[in-house]
C-alpha cells in the first residue's frame, strides 16, 4: 500500500476556508487573489486578516465559501493519490479534520476521499481530542486512531503528529526560524517557517503537553498552518495542506525533502 501524508483539512471551518482563499465577497476576493499571485499566501492570509478586523460588518463566517473550500480539498486530495493508487492508497490524516460544523458533514468529506484507507492522528480540534471515549464517532471511517504514531518510510521511521516536536514549540529562537527563513542559517533560504507564516498560535506552548518529545526519529506535523514546509528543525517536515498547495505528501515526496537538505 502506498502511504500519503497531509493534516489541517478543516471541512467546514470558516476561519480557514477564508484564509485559503475561499471567498465570497469579490473585493476581497480580487485583492487576496492579487496579493498572493505578487506577495505570497503568507500575506494574502494576512490581509483578509485585516480586513476583517477593520470592518465591523464583516466576519470569517460572512465572508467564507466552506462549500467551494471543501469541494476544492476533496478535489485536490483525490486527484493526488489517484495518480499513484495502483497498489492501494493508506491516507494519514494528522488531524484537524473538520470543525465549526457537523460531524455528518466531516463525515461527507471524509467519505468522499478516495483512499482505500483512512487513518487518524489526533488533533486539537477533533473532538476526540483528550476525549478518546469519542473515537466511535468515527466508526466506519477510520482503519486506525491514534493520538501519535510512526511509520517507515524508504527504511527509515517517521513520527506522525499533529504538533510539532515538543522541543520547538514557544518564541523562535535565533539560529533557527529567523535566519534559516533569510538563508543566513545552516539551511537554505527555503528552509525556514517565517515569522509571520502560519496562525496566531503556530508553535504556542499550549500544547506542549500534547507535542512529542524529540526522539531522534524524523516527524511529519500540522498545526501551524505555515506556508513552508519545514519544521523549527532539520528533522521536522510540515505536511499540512497549507504548505502543499492543498495536496497531500507522498513517501517519495518525503523523502527526496529530506535527501535534499
Amino acid at each position: 500500500m502506498a502511504m500519503y501524508f497531509t493534516t489541517d483539512t478543516h471541512f467546514g471551518h470558516p476561519l480557514v476556508s477564508a484564509l485559503r482563499g475561499f471567498i465570497t465577497v469579490p473585493a476581497i476576493k480580487e485583492e487576496y487573489d492579487r496579493i498572493a499571485a505578487e506577495q505570497g499566501r503568507a500575506e494574502a492570509t494576512l490581509y483578509v486578516k485585516r480586513a476583517v478586523a477593520v470592518d465591523p460588518s464583516l466576519s470569517m463566517r460572512a465572508i467564507a465559501d466552506t462549500d467551494a473550500h471543501d469541494r476544492a480539498v476533496i478535489a485536490s486530495i483525490n486527484a493526488t493519490i489517484e495518480a499513484g493508487a495502483d497498489e492501494g492508497v493508506d491516507l494519514w490524516i494528522l488531524g484537524d479534520i473538520g470543525y465549526r460544523t457537523t460531524m455528518e458533514h466531516i463525515r461527507h468529506c471524509l467519505r468522499a476521499l478516495h483512499a482505500d484507507r483512512l487513518h487518524l492522528v489526533i488533533g486539537n480540534h477533533d473532538i476526540n481530542f483528550h476525549h478518546r471515549e469519542l473515537d466511535s464517532e468515527w466508526r466506519h471511517v477510520f482503519a486506525t486512531i491514534q493520538d501519535s504514531a510512526r511509520v517507515e518510510i524508504d527504511g527509515v521511521t517517521y513520527n506522525l503528529s499533529h504538533f510539532p516536536y515538543r522541543d520547538d514549540l514557544g518564541p523562535a529562537r535565533s539560529g533557527t526560524d529567523g535566519d534559516r527563513a533569510s538563508g543566513t542559517g545552516s539551511g537554505s533560504a527555503s528552509a525556514g517557517t517565517p515569522a509571520r507564516d502560519g496562525s496566531d498560535n503556530a508553535y504556542d506552548t499550549g500544547f506542549a503537553a500534547d507535542a512529542l518529545p524529540r526522539d531522534g526519529h524524523r516527524l511529519l506535523f500540522g498545526h501551524t498552518h505555515q506556508h513552508t514546509k519545514p519544521g523549527r528543525n532539520h528533522d521536522s517536515l510540515h505536511v499540512g495542506l497549507d504548505s502543499w498547495d492543498l495536496k497531500p505528501v507522498s513517501e517519495a515526496e518525503v523523502t527526496a525533502w529530506f535527501a535534499s537538505l
